[in-house]
């Protein structure tokens, strides 16, 4: 305030002294003279505690970019971290059908949809920490999302999608299982094609031969995240529940994997224990030892298209399902398949019986321009549990086609065909049609 009234007073003695006309008075001349006096000299600060005009602001400090991490990290304030935030939102609306009413979508049968909308929000928080003993990077991703499911209510879903760390080669946390190669380009949003996709909780170790491209993996993982369940068969005890008993040993895995300019493989393999929980009159626990195997091999294909490539994988198990397909389909009398069951012999003593199932499947992407994107993917499933009872294959192809108009942005369309052949039941076939729109961020 007192800033304000002494600029004041110097304008009008200025003017005064400028233009000796504008104060005829010259006792109000006299009067401003000394109102000037009084103020201190221009640029002179006020004493502290007395009403005054806001002083200037700070000036802004930019936060630093960390060129050295790659594009969109910077670093925190009062640290030595970057971190990046991305993420993505995207919209799905799909049409499905299906003949089979035995737990398959579809219009044939009245409490299913034949039509639906799916939404997803992930945000994902990416850090890098150097220190004196290598770097420490996290990576963070939570997944919202929500499907209209038709009248009442439409539940939002909230996930810990991923949350890892690395240092020298350590990874601990949960993230893609070890075992996994190519788990898909397709949007794959309502059946997935067989092969092994998990996320899991995991600690690992990675060996890198130098600048090579060639790895070595050992993983601890989590045992429960690839339980598929125990099935009732002929024969089956009556008095036996249907379900694992608790963990015993976690899941080993091992993989070997190389990364060229020309594309790569990898080959995988992991132990999985079936522990079955009988609840007859005597109670007690069962368990069997289960195993799978897998590899892939990718070429890229640059002679077709910038960015285009190739990938063929087969994969094995015994008595561990999840390792061959994420999702199977069976038919009528079991619908998603199972590592075992617990069988009774003619003797009258039981045993653990595994299942045993194989894939084949890959995918195929083709880039038309740097807008225009097409991907196939496609498998084979056949799985083998207590004879002919209960086997079942699936053939699954998936055709997709990405417009991008601009960077981070796509419009996709996507038809899938499902065929599950059980030996018991009859063929079931599925069709799905669905619209994608997505912005990465």
């Amino acid at each position: 305030m007192i800033t304000g009234v002494c600029s004041r007073v110097r304008r009008h003695v200025g003017a005064a002294m400028e233009f000796p006309s504008v104060t005829r008075n010259h006792r109000a001349g006299a009067i401003l003279i000394a109102a000037a006096m009084l103020c201190p000299p221009a640029g002179t600060a006020i004493a502290a505690g007395l009403p005054d005009e806001p002083p200037a602001a700070e000036p802004v400090s930019f936060m630093r970019a960390c060129d050295a991490q790659g594009k969109g990290y910077f670093l925190v304030p009062g640290t030595d971290t970057c971190m990046r935030i991305d993420g993505l939102v995207y919209y799905e609306f799909w049409v499905y059908g299906s003949n089979q009413a035995s737990g398959q979508p579809g219009w044939y049968s009245p409490s299913k949809n034949g039509v639906s909308s799916y939404t997803r929000g992930d945000i994902k928080f990416h850090t890098a920490t150097p220190t004196e003993e290598g770097m420490i990077t996290t990576f963070t991703e939570l997944r919202m999302s929500l499907q209209s499911n038709g009248p009442g209510p439409e539940p939002t879903q909230l996930t810990l999608y991923h949350a890892v760390m690395t240092w020298n080669g350590i990874t601990a946390g949960r993230t893609q299982s070890m075992f996994d190669y190519f788990t898909g380009t397709t949007y794959a949003s309502l059946y997935e094609p067989a092969w092994s996709d998990t996320k899991t909780n995991m600690l690992a170790y990675t060996y890198s031969f130098g600048n090579s491209g060639l790895s070595v993996t050992g993983s601890v993982e989590d045992n429960a995240s690839r339980q598929v369940g125990i099935i009732n068969g002929p024969g089956f005890d009556a008095g036996t529940a249907n379900g694992y008993a608790g963990v015993r040993a976690p899941d080993l895995v091992g993989q070997v994997n190389l990364s060229q300019s020309w594309g790569g493989f990898q080959w995988s393999i992991a132990s999985h224990q079936v522990n079955s929980y009988q609840n007859n009159a005597v109670g007690y626990d069962k368990s069997a030892m289960g195993w799978a195997t897998a590899g892939g091999v990718t070429v890229n294909l640059p002679f077709l298209g910038d960015g285009d490539s190739l990938v063929v994988q087969a994969a094995y198990g015994y008595g561990a399902l999840n390792y061959v397909a994420t999702n199977p389909i069976g038919g009528p009398l079991v619908r998603s398949g199972a590592d075992a069951a617990i069988v009774v012999n003619s003797n009258g003593t039981k045993r653990l019986d595994l299942s045993r199932a194989w894939s084949v499947s890959g995918g195929l992407t083709h880039n038309w321009s740097p807008k225009w994107q097409t991907n196939i993917n496609a498998s084979y499933l056949d799985v083998n549990q207590l004879g002919r009872f209960y086997d079942f294959s699936n053939i699954d192809v998936q055709v997709e086609h990405v417009f991008m108009p601009v960077a981070d942005f796509q419009i996709g369309v996507e038809v899938e065909y499902k065929n599950i052949q059980p030996t018991i039941g009859s063929t079931g076939n599925a069709l799905v049609g669905l619209l994608h729109i997505e912005r990465d961020f």
